[in-house]
């Protein structure tokens, strides 16, 4: 089955999305190199953690995903990642980031059961998905002190997010950004030095284009937006 364009409001939510995740690196990099003021630049990146992901929100609202049970709880989910990323920064609380997060990630499942037999959960490849889950969660617990099995129970959840949203090209890459990003993250967490912008250009952006390319793959599977669109045309 042939992919179907995407609907004006999703592409000008990813256009918005993209734009703001620029200028967040952008303000990280000049942090980096001392340039600017830095205060300023810090509230800059603030504000920013909390406006990146409502333009693919409000996006996939106003192409239909409320009418649709799968589409409330995607919704759901990434409005739940955003508050990870907005409360996250601005309490400075890892346990509050990993919460919020976790909290999306099992609404992102709820989101994806009704396909889990397209995806590549339901096989062989689960597997490998779990192995891999449970390798950089035992990674990233080393360094994580008592928040050594939560890290763990998350890494196995964002793994399985990762294998039922394989269920199209979009799913499949948008999970994989998905582990990506986590994985970086929890590295720079827990384990290693990575310093900033390096840790922000790859987490940020890997993570923003989990949550397009999730958005695309459900834009995809229920025909949001498509109507609409055909009759304005």
């Amino acid at each position: 089955m042939s992919a179907m364009p995407l609907p004006r409001p999703l592409r000008l939510g990813f256009w918005i999305a993209g734009a703001l995740l620029a200028v967040n690196l952008a303000a990280a990099t000049l942090l980096a190199l001392g340039l600017g003021d830095a205060g300023l630049l810090e509230q800059l990146r603030l504000v920013l953690m909390w406006a990146m992901l409502p333009p693919i929100w409000l996006a996939l609202i106003a192409v239909g995903a409320l009418r649709h049970a799968v589409g409330r709880w995607h919704v759901a989910a990434a409005v739940l990642c955003g508050l990870g990323d907005g409360l996250g920064a601005t309490t400075d609380l890892t346990i509050v980031l990993l919460g919020m997060f976790l909290l999306g990630h099992v609404a992102y499942l709820v989101a994806l059961w009704p396909t889990r037999r397209r995806s590549l959960a339901w096989g062989p490849a689960g597997i490998a998905y779990a192995i891999v889950g449970l390798i950089a969660g035992a990674i990233i617990a080393i360094g994580a002190g008592p928040l050594a099995l939560p890290v763990v129970l998350y890494a196995l959840v964002i793994a399985a997010v990762a294998a039922f949203a394989a269920i199209d090209v979009p799913g499949l890459f948008g999970g994989l950004l998905f582990m990506v990003s986590d994985l970086v993250l929890g590295l720079g967490l827990f384990v290693l030095e990575i310093p900033d912008p390096l840790r922000s250009i790859v987490v940020l952006s890997t993570y923003v284009g989990a949550q397009a390319l999730l958005a695309v793959s459900l834009q995809q599977r229920l025909a949001l937006g498509v109507a609409a669109q055909d009759d304005s045309t």
